[in-house]
């Protein structure tokens, strides 16, 4: 039973939760209609309506399983298959969720709102955290070995 998490860990864990609180709820888009059709009319959309949806509910589902891997293994103590490489499953997502959510960004710049940026930010903080998780499953470095010397 590990009852500490990782650093790697930890940083999935918060960024991914903002990035899919970011996703649902967070304003990407903010289209300007003339007159007073803007207050009768919702003119934002998240990151998981239209426009490019597909993009948003694929980052959202890729961190919603990393996220259930590292509750799973760590803080409900159930055992998954070791035969699995979690470490490189983590890197491999993490870097998917963020390039999905760059091209989702660049695909329609016009009308941004905020969510769009704070959204990139949070899928390259999952991917960090990813590329943690597969740093620390790998031991320490030579170099860190042979400074403590």
């Amino acid at each position: 039973m590990r009852a500490k998490l990782s650093q790697g860990e930890r940083i999935v864990l918060v960024a991914g939760v903002l990035l899919i609180a970011d996703l649902l709820f967070v304003p990407w888009h903010d289209i300007e209609l003339p007159g007073d059709v803007e207050a009768l009319v919702d003119t934002t959309r998240t990151g998981v309506q239209a426009v490019y949806p597909a993009y948003g509910i694929a980052a959202v589902v890729l961190t919603a399983v990393m996220i259930v891997q590292i509750v799973v293994a760590t803080v409900l103590s159930l055992r998954l298959p070791e035969s699995v490489p979690w470490s490189q499953i983590h890197l491999l997502l993490g870097i998917f969720v963020a390039v999905v959510l760059v091209i989702k960004l660049v695909r329609l710049t016009d009308s941004l709102g905020y969510g769009a940026y704070s959204g990139v930010l949070a899928g390259i903080l999952v991917a960090y955290g990813g590329w943690r998780i597969s740093r620390e499953a790998e031991g320490p470095t030579d170099a860190a070995e042979s400074g403590s010397g």
